[in-house]
């Protein structure tokens, strides 16, 4: 064992992390995120009454999954063709960018159906918490706003891709992630500080985490904030069709599709 060798390679991963974006954001990243989680769901505990903590977590977590994959599913396989070198030969084909953008959400929507199947099951026999807790029209409502709000993410993403490359990549992993600590997805929009509050009310989510709550606690659920959550969720999938389509004009003008990784 030399000590020159390993001090090198220390100089390497060095080097090699303040080049890279990826590196950088593992750093700083997951911590800051887990404090804002667990922080905030520690005051809901603190405060909590009568409420099946257990229930409202699990249920969040099978939720937030069609979030999660259905956004970074459709990324990641788009990102396949760029590390294969195989995104110039997809687009010299007669394929439409309407058709690439449909089989990449069902593409995403089949591995969130999957992935809430086996967290359900395990959930079931581990917890004993069935997804039959859900009162069926309030689930898929929820679940169709998440959905169509993960492939608006994931288009934006991948419009970024296709015109900066694959240097961008993390995206496909962190984007979703930011949004988790302002989407209440294991506790109230009370629990948040005011300032962090005032995000949360734009998003979506939040008013479907909201809705989830109350469907299991059986308490009132606010059908105004989902309408609001609809009405934006679609209004920025139709956006978000568009800057993708727009990408990926942009990305075969400026040559960056025929270029190297």
């Amino acid at each position: 064992m030399k000590l020159h060798r390993i001090t090198a390679m220390l100089w390497s991963y060095y080097y090699a992390t303040i080049n890279s974006i990826d590196r950088l954001f593992d750093v700083f990243y997951w911590p800051i995120l887990d404090v804002f989680i667990w922080g905030f769901m520690t005051y809901f505990i603190q405060g909590i009454s009568e409420v099946n903590i257990l229930s409202v977590i699990l249920g969040g977590i099978l939720l937030w999954v069609f979030l999660w994959r259905s956004s970074q599913d459709l990324v990641v396989y788009l990102l396949e063709n760029f590390w294969s070198r195989n995104t110039y030969h997809l687009f010299a084909t007669p394929l439409k960018n309407s058709e690439l953008i449909v089989s990449l959400w069902i593409m995403g929507l089949i591995r969130s159906l999957i992935a809430f199947s086996v967290m359900g099951i395990l959930s079931f026999l581990l917890y004993h918490f069935s997804i039959f807790n859900f009162n069926f029209l309030h689930f898929a409502l929820f679940v169709s706003i998440l959905v169509l709000f993960a492939w608006g993410i994931g288009l934006i993403v991948s419009s970024l891709i296709f015109i900066f490359g694959t240097r961008v990549q993390v995206l496909a992993w962190s984007t979703i992630w930011i949004l988790q600590p302002f989407s209440c997805v294991f506790y109230p929009l009370s629990a948040l500080p005011s300032w962090a509050a005032k995000i949360a009310v734009i998003l979506p989510t939040t008013h479907v985490f909201e809705g989830m709550r109350a469907s299991i606690t059986e308490q009132t659920i606010n059908y105004g904030s989902l309408l609001y959550s609809l009405i934006f969720v679609l209004m920025f999938l139709v956006i978000a069709s568009v800057v993708f389509i727009w990408g990926v004009k942009k990305s075969k003008d400026n040559g960056e599709l025929a270029k190297p990784e």
